[in-house]
């Protein structure tokens, strides 16, 4: 397995004021034809070396920010190029061009790379088109247009079917999880009054941004001046937490702009909102603003039945609107199983589908918190259901341990 970590940490020798053409690049090359290629066209036009790392096939770990300007990915060696391009675009920063070099002589290839943000090559190519090709892709990042402007992070909202089951946890834990990948995530707190979100990080002396009628207004910010709102909770994950004396729906509003400021900042903004925010969480919204919904509740009646209804809503809106939104629904057991009147075949009767996942009890939970400590770090079982939940927003496939199939077919018989 290729690890990206040492290679994306490598400083690129700084620019010369001067530098005209491509900026800085970086390439991850499969095959010696295309290096040849890529540092040829690079020398002939008099442009700063790329920073070149040979690849194998395989998943890559990427866990930091790309300092150049382009990235370069060549999947002549793939056998799909846009599955392996989905492991790399959720780890790549939002903000760099994309360009993937595959042999793959498709419309559905170069369309599904387009609604990722991704430019694409078909090999083989020769120096003079690659190089108008790279300089034409420069100058839309200049000039924030072409394909690349639609790269810009998932917006997860992870909703409360109540209060009180557990939303503000996933979330934290969900967010940290990612961070921990070396994905660069926002994870933003909705609750502006009596939050308990730094106790969830283990953040000391927090607090809030506060906003009241002397801050800038939204038509005169800018992503720059978005950016000053994040509180850096720890390394690729930031924390958007305000507060003031304006209203609920005011300060929620406020939030949601500075979201869009910092789209192309993040690979993930996930939100929290909590079951026992002071607005209700509208289907319409969700709808408008986010790629997936983590649907919270546990195995109580009322959590199941506003569960349910939210999810009829949100449905029945889809349907006149022809908008897409997965809903994924995880079913906390904060307490012991035995302690809810409903059990498994009753979820799935009353919520009138199966859940996505279940996270187990765990009765350490409490002191891993208090202490400060990350429970997908620390609990076996609580890394593996927050791992699934990341694949299920992914869009991943989640493996079966071999032994659990063999148990299954055991008892099928």
């Amino acid at each position: 397995m290729f690890d990206l970590t040492k290679a994306l940490s490598t400083k690129v020798k700084p620019e010369p004021k001067n530098q005209t053409g491509v900026a800085g690049c970086t390439l991850f090359y499969q095959s010696s034809e295309c290096l040849n290629l890529v540092q040829e066209v690079f020398r002939f036009e008099g442009w700063n070396d790329p920073h070149c790392v040979r690849t194998v096939k395989g998943h890559a770990k990427l866990t930091e920010q790309q300092s150049s300007h382009i990235v370069i990915l060549e999947l002549n060696e793939s056998d799909n190029v846009v599955e392996d391009a989905k492991n790399f675009a959720s780890k790549l920063p939002t903000h760099k061009g994309v360009v993937v070099i595959g042999k793959e002589d498709a419309i559905s290839t170069l369309r599904s790379l387009k609604e990722m943000g991704f430019y694409y090559v078909f090999w083989p190519v020769n120096k003079q088109e690659f190089a108008d090709f790279l300089t034409h892709v420069n100058n839309n990042l200049k000039n924030f247009s072409g394909v690349s402007k639609a790269r810009k992070a998932k917006r997860v909202a992870v909703v409360g079917a109540k209060g009180g089951v557990g939303t503000s946890f996933i979330a934290t834990e969900l967010s940290s999880l990612l961070s921990t990948q070396g994905t660069d995530t926002i994870l933003v707190d909705h609750q502006y009054v009596d939050s308990d979100i730094d106790v969830l990080l283990a953040l000391k002396e927090f607090k809030p941004r506060m906003i009241d009628e002397f801050t800038a207004p939204l038509h005169e910010m800018d992503e720059e001046g978005a950016l000053s709102y994040l509180h850096t909770a720890r390394k690729n994950l930031r924390l958007l937490a305000l507060d003031g004396d304006m209203s609920q729906t005011e300060i929620l509003n406020y939030s949601q702009s500075l979201c869009d400021l910092l789209s192309r900042n993040a690979n993930f903004i996930i939100e929290d909102y909590s079951g026992s925010v002071s607005f209700p969480v509208e289907p319409q919204m969700l709808l408008d603003g986010f790629d997936v919904v983590v649907l919270v509740l546990d195995a109580s009646v009322s959590a199941v039945r506003n569960a349910k209804r939210l999810i009829d809503k949100v449905e029945n809106l889809q349907l006149t609107l022809s908008s897409r939104l997965r809903i994924i629904t995880v079913v906390n057991y904060h307490r012991p199983e035995a302690a809810y009147v409903m059990d498994k075949s009753d979820l799935k009767r009353y919520l009138g589908q199966e859940p996505s996942l279940e996270i187990a009890f765990c009765k350490n939970l409490s002191h891993i918190i208090i202490d400060g400590k990350r429970a997908h770090k620390h609990d076996r079982h609580m890394s593996r259901s927050l791992d699934h939940l990341v694949k299920h927003i992914n869009g991943q496939p989640i493996s079966v341990p071999r032994f659990n199939r063999w148990l299954g077919k055991v008892g099928a018989k």
